[in-house]
């Protein structure tokens, strides 16, 4: 049982949807949307995480459809028209912002599954889900692999990394659950930049066993 309740504050709660929503309305201007179609990505990339999250596993109301919400996308949408080739320079102002929203996106979302009844695995799985929910859909709705699935920085790993102290902590040590979501968001941020600093990459798969071995010219019957 949680002792307490890490609690989003709704000022960084807008804050954060607004910044995703404007990744999301520069990646459809780059690919030549018209304004709907920008409006829509921006919708999409902003409170997708929270869609899915309240809206399909955890079958609430999603609290993203709130009118503030709306607004903060709408904004978003009108700046990156507006400002989209300056903000493109911002580059590492929204990965630092990113990282902490992948971390506080994460500890919430598996706190909400975890009242909500679910055990700690499904909830922490819920938890990087609302996390990174929104990218998913914005990538497979511009018919792009998502970004998670393939080969590169830490992402969704950083996400899993943080959920997991967040949950060991609050649950197994008993922490408040205000320090466990501290802690968890500190390690989600940490493994992602630092990722990105050092060149961490996730590998393709390969199958572990029964792989082909390269041919050796010198056998019989090699090309």
């Amino acid at each position: 049982m949680l002792i307490g309740q890490f609690t989003l504050p709704l000022a960084f709660d807008l804050a954060a949807t607004f910044l995703f929503a404007v990744t999301g309305a520069l990646t459809a201007m780059r690919k030549g949307y018209d304004f709907v179609g920008v409006f829509f990505l921006a919708l999409v990339t902003g409170i997708g995480g929270g869609l899915l999250r309240d809206g399909v596993f955890l079958q609430q109301v999603p609290a993203v459809l709130g009118s503030h919400y709306l607004l903060a996308v709408v904004v978003a949408t009108l700046i990156g028209l507006l400002f989209g080739a300056s903000l493109n320079r911002l580059a590492l102002i929204f990965l630092l912002v990113d990282a902490i929203g992948l971390g506080l996106y994460t500890a919430f979302g598996t706190q909400k599954a975890l009242h909500a009844g679910l055990d700690w695995v499904p909830a922490l799985l819920v938890g990087v889900i609302n996390a990174v929910g929104g990218g998913v859909l914005r990538d497979l709705m511009t018919r792009e692999a998502p970004l998670i699935f393939r080969p590169g920085e830490f992402y969704a790993a950083a996400s899993l990394a943080g959920g997991a102290v967040f949950l060991v902590l609050a649950l197994g040590v008993s922490l408040p659950a205000q320090l466990s979501a501290l802690a968890g968001i500190a390690v989600t941020v940490l493994v992602r930049l630092a990722s990105v600093h050092f060149g961490w990459h996730t590998p393709a798969a390969r199958a572990l066993i029964g792989q082909d071995r390269p041919s050796d010219p010198s056998e019989p019957g090699s090309d």
